[in-house]
Protein backbone atom coordinates (compact mmCIF):
# COMPACT_ATOMS: atom_id res chain seq x y z
CA UNK A 1 0.00 0.00 0.00
CA UNK A 2 1.29 3.44 -0.90
CA UNK A 3 1.99 6.05 1.75
CA UNK A 4 0.42 9.51 1.72
CA UNK A 5 3.73 10.98 0.53
CA UNK A 6 3.95 8.45 -2.33
CA UNK A 7 0.42 9.23 -3.50
CA UNK A 8 1.15 12.94 -3.30
CA UNK A 9 4.38 12.55 -5.33
CA UNK A 10 2.59 10.47 -7.98
CA UNK A 11 -0.14 13.10 -8.35
CA UNK A 12 2.38 15.93 -8.66
CA UNK A 13 4.43 14.02 -11.25
CA UNK A 14 1.43 13.12 -13.42
CA UNK A 15 1.12 16.62 -14.90
CA UNK A 16 4.70 17.42 -15.88
CA UNK A 17 5.93 19.71 -17.31
CA UNK A 18 3.13 21.71 -15.66
CA UNK A 19 3.40 22.45 -11.97
CA UNK A 20 1.08 20.57 -9.65
CA UNK A 21 0.74 21.07 -5.91
CA UNK A 22 -0.92 18.30 -3.92
CA UNK A 23 -1.90 18.56 -0.27
CA UNK A 24 -3.05 15.99 2.24
CA UNK A 25 -5.63 17.55 4.56
CA UNK A 26 -8.62 16.82 6.80
CA UNK A 27 -6.57 14.85 9.34
CA UNK A 28 -4.85 12.81 6.59
CA UNK A 29 -8.23 11.72 5.20
CA UNK A 30 -8.41 13.75 1.97
CA UNK A 31 -6.16 14.92 -0.84
CA UNK A 32 -6.56 18.00 -2.98
CA UNK A 33 -4.42 19.29 -5.81
CA UNK A 34 -4.14 22.09 -8.31
CA UNK A 35 -2.38 22.19 -11.67
CA UNK A 36 -0.81 25.45 -12.86
CA UNK A 37 0.30 26.68 -16.28
CA UNK A 38 3.68 28.25 -17.05
CA UNK A 39 2.37 31.65 -15.94
CA UNK A 40 1.28 30.19 -12.59
CA UNK A 41 -2.43 30.41 -13.42
CA UNK A 42 -4.61 27.62 -12.11
CA UNK A 43 -5.80 25.25 -14.82
CA UNK A 44 -7.59 22.52 -12.88
CA UNK A 45 -8.35 22.06 -9.20
CA UNK A 46 -9.50 18.86 -7.52
CA UNK A 47 -10.39 19.40 -3.91
CA UNK A 48 -12.10 16.50 -2.23
CA UNK A 49 -10.53 13.11 -2.93
CA UNK A 50 -10.60 10.43 -0.23
CA UNK A 51 -6.97 9.49 0.27
CA UNK A 52 -7.55 5.83 1.13
CA UNK A 53 -9.29 5.38 -2.23
CA UNK A 54 -6.23 6.74 -4.02
CA UNK A 55 -4.08 4.03 -2.48
CA UNK A 56 -5.88 1.64 -4.83
CA UNK A 57 -3.85 1.65 -8.04
CA UNK A 58 -6.84 1.43 -10.39
CA UNK A 59 -8.66 4.32 -8.71
CA UNK A 60 -5.54 6.50 -8.62
CA UNK A 61 -4.89 5.79 -12.31
CA UNK A 62 -8.51 6.57 -13.23
CA UNK A 63 -8.61 9.84 -11.30
CA UNK A 64 -5.34 11.06 -12.76
CA UNK A 65 -6.23 9.98 -16.30
CA UNK A 66 -9.49 11.92 -16.07
CA UNK A 67 -7.85 15.08 -14.78
CA UNK A 68 -5.04 14.80 -17.34
CA UNK A 69 -7.72 14.62 -20.03
CA UNK A 70 -9.31 17.81 -18.68
CA UNK A 71 -5.91 19.54 -18.86
CA UNK A 72 -5.42 18.36 -22.46
CA UNK A 73 -8.91 19.55 -23.43
CA UNK A 74 -7.98 23.01 -22.19
CA UNK A 75 -5.14 23.05 -24.74
CA UNK A 76 -2.19 22.27 -22.49
CA UNK A 77 0.44 19.62 -23.09
CA UNK A 78 1.52 17.07 -20.51
CA UNK A 79 4.34 14.55 -20.77
CA UNK A 80 3.48 10.89 -21.34
CA UNK A 81 2.72 9.27 -18.01
CA UNK A 82 1.87 5.90 -16.58
CA UNK A 83 1.42 4.76 -13.01
CA UNK A 84 4.38 2.74 -11.79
Amino acid sequence: MRTDDEVKAIVEAAFRPLRCIAEVWDYDYRLRFKVFDDKDRGIVEVSDLVLRNLRDEAQLRDVLAGVRQRVLEKGYRVDPWELK
